[in-house]
């Protein structure tokens, strides 16, 4: 049993000294830096092509690109690459413009064999700022509604970088485009809009055109903003004709508790008729001038067609409403719609109320929805009319011309239409209970 533990004990002080040594080679590794001299940034992450892309500004004799190690005993050799000739024995080298190099770092580590290769390429940023000179904004009636193109006059001279075996891959450049816009969030508000893109040639295609007259401002590219040497260029003035309206509703409020599914609240769209709402065009601006707003009932064709910002209507039919804005200017339109719901018919008398003034059943009331005719009386029980009223919202509060009535058994007579088409003719007897008031 000892033979065993002292066989993994050393089999443990062995792989623990092979992994010390792996640690301490990559530390020095990773303790490698390079230097760089002057205004200069340095850019990693090239899909394994190479180690470093090296952009510095205004390259000169005072340049200067040096690897530093934590072992001074280590060596660095210099080589162009692709050509492969070599440059430099020394730790560092005066660099050139769009020039790729091979740093290999030799020597011993620990006593064991070191040697590893960094793939650099430096480019002399100076030599390739974009020079924007111009953005213009096109003609309107040339332009796609939703989507319009920029043309830009500038020079942007092509940036590359080279791997080992002589590949070009070329830099993709980026650049900043702002401008203003409208967003909706119950209503229009200014929003600024700033998208990174890329430059392909003359034109810059933006597919959601603004909704407000704007100037377009374009900026970069992300080097130069690196080294704090942005450019931009700003265009005239873009007046949009890219249209949008959206509906507002406002529907007349009913407090009357024997109504069932009665609007009450102006933001409804559904509910008992008539259904009274007011539609309003809420435009993106001065952009359109022209309104027209259609009702029609499921798939059929509109029986409302009317002009203007603002249109008021009562339905008064029981079923399901499409309604429609259309918003036009003399280049783009767009639509926007509403859907009114208005609920089938019904309607309930009781059979007795308590006219005490307690505020509890003190009417003699109709429980009912979607009532657009309405004619009740009320009969005593020699057959003589004590009250007659037409509006369902309201009432008999239990008097004749003014005075209460006895208690006692009463007869109605109701006729009334729905706004489904649906006529009702109801009769039936009422008890009037006085009894005490709490």
């Amino acid at each position: 049993m000892l033979h065993k533990v002292n066989s993994i004990f050393v089999f443990l002080k062995e792989h623990l000294l092979l992994l010390f040594c792996v640690l301490s080679s990559s530390f020095i590794i990773n303790a490698q830096q390079i230097s760089v001299s002057g205004e200069k940034k340095i850019y990693t992450d090239f899909e394994n092509r190479i180690d470093y892309l090296i952009l510095m500004y205004d390259i000169n004799i005072n340049s200067e690109i040096s690897i530093i190690t934590s072992d001074p005993s280590l060596t660095v050799k210099w080589t162009r690459y692709p050509d492969m000739t070599m440059v430099s024995n020394q730790k560092s080298i005066i660099p050139d413009d769009h020039t790729g190099y091979i740093a290999e770092i030799s020597g011993t580590i620990s006593g064991q064999p070191y040697h590893k290769e960094l793939t650099i390429w430096v480019i002399d940023y100076k030599l390739y700022q974009p020079t924007l000179n111009s953005l213009s904004v096109p003609d309107p009636n040339s332009t796609l509604c939703n989507q319009l193109t920029l043309t830009l006059n500038a020079n942007i001279p092509d940036m590359y970088y080279k791997t080992v075996d002589g590949t070009t891959y070329n830099i993709t450049r980026k650049f900043n485009l702002t401008y203003n816009s409208l967003e909706w969030d119950d209503e229009w508000k200014n929003t600024s809009i700033s998208k990174e893109i890329l430059i392909n040639g003359v034109d810059i295609q933006i597919y959601d055109a603004p909704l407000q007259d704007t100037y377009f401002t374009l900026s970069g590219d992300e080097f130069s903003v690196d080294f704090n040497k942005e450019v931009s260029v700003t265009s005239s003035l873009y007046q949009a004709i890219r249209v949008s309206a959206k509906i507002k509703t406002e529907a007349s409020v009913r407090v009357e508790k024997n109504e069932g599914d009665r609007p009450e609240d102006i933001t409804t769209l559904t509910g008992s008729a008539p259904l009274e709402i007011n539609f309003t065009a809420q435009p993106n601006g001065s952009v359109p001038n022209y309104f027209r707003w259609e009702i029609s009932k499921g798939a059929e064709s509109p029986f409302i067609v009317r002009t203007g910002e603002n249109y008021r209507y009562s339905f008064t039919e029981a079923g399901t409403f499409n309604v429609k804005l259309i918003a036009e200017n003399s280049y783009c339109s767009h639509v926007d719609s509403v859907t009114i719901k208005v609920s089938e018919s019904a309607i309930y008398a009781p059979n007795v109320f308590t006219p005490n003034g307690d505020g509890f059943n003190d009417e003699f009331r109709v429980a009912y929805k979607s009532i657009i005719e309405f004619d009740c009386w009320i009969f005593n029980r020699w057959g003589n009319m004590v009250y007659h009223w037409t509006d369902p919202q309201k009432g008999w509060d239990g008097k004749f011309k003014g005075k209460p009535v006895n208690e006692g058994a009463y007869f109605y007579v109701i006729k009334a239409k729905g706004s489904d088409g649906i006529i009702y003719n109801l009769k039936g007897d009422i008890n009037l209970l006085r009894g005490k008031k709490q």
